[in-house]
């Protein structure tokens, strides 16, 4: 099978690379490089979530033959329930589960301000509350910075602007999870996720906060993916 993970906000493909070694051997991981990053820099980056999910539709729908998960963390969690959208309205199969991460549902109102149009210091002092900031070593570093706020920026603006439009549910299930100490999310708005699907759901927290991935909750949750990817093949 084949799981399509999409990243948070200024993040690439590279945000994943690392799963490949952790992943059971049936699974392909599929990590989705958006443009304006990494080997697509050259390219526009999308502000529009719409043509961006329409795009990404397209251009995976050969890849929907077998069965197949998609994961998204926080800006990416709401491309991934858009995404499976898109594809079900072209005729494809849905995914055999959605992973939501760090993202409360899709209908609701996120309560924080806009900030991907923040002058840099108060755009700065707003990532750190909200998500713990940047590595130190890009803040250091003054043309990597400069290099990667626009990218960064764009991609607040696209999550940032999305609107949600009722639809039918998905009839997937959805494994939604987030850090313990997430300040971006409730724990009421994570189980709203529930509203999406007629299939199965759960939420699971992790230990650390926002990027709770790339820190002590990593390994546990690592070892959730893998006994749900586990159940899943066995099922199809």
């Amino acid at each position: 099978m084949r799981l399509f993970c999409l990243p948070h906000a200024g993040a690439g493909a590279t945000a994943y690379q690392a799963w490949k070694k952790d992943l059971p051997p049936f699974v392909e991981l599929c990590a989705i490089r958006l443009p304006g990053r990494e080997t697509r820099l050259s390219e526009r980056s999308f502000s529009e979530a719409n043509l961006l999910v329409n795009e990404m539709a397209e251009v995976i729908s050969a890849d929907c033959n077998i069965p197949y998960a998609i994961f998204g963390h926080s800006m990416g969690a709401v491309l991934a329930y858009e995404l499976a959208l898109s594809l079900r309205d072209i005729g494809l199969p849905q995914p055999e589960t959605l992973f939501l991460s760090g993202r409360i549902a899709a209908h609701l109102e996120v309560r924080n301000k806009p900030l991907h149009d923040l002058p840099l210091d108060s755009f700065l002092a707003e990532l750190e509350l909200r998500y713990g900031g940047l590595p130190r070593e890009l803040l250091a570093d003054r043309e990597m910075l400069d290099f990667y706020l626009p990218i960064l920026r764009t991609d607040l603006k696209l999550i940032e602007t999305y609107r949600y439009h009722e639809r039918e549910p998905l009839n997937c299930s959805v494994m939604v999870s987030a850090g313990t100490d997430d300040q971006s999310v409730w724990k009421e708005g994570l189980l709203a996720w529930k509203d999406h699907t007629t299939g199965d759901f759960a939420l699971n927290l992790f230990q650390g906060g926002h990027f709770y991935l790339s820190s002590e909750g990593r390994w546990p949750f690592m070892e959730y993916l893998q006994v749900k990817l586990k159940a899943l093949h066995s099922a199809t």
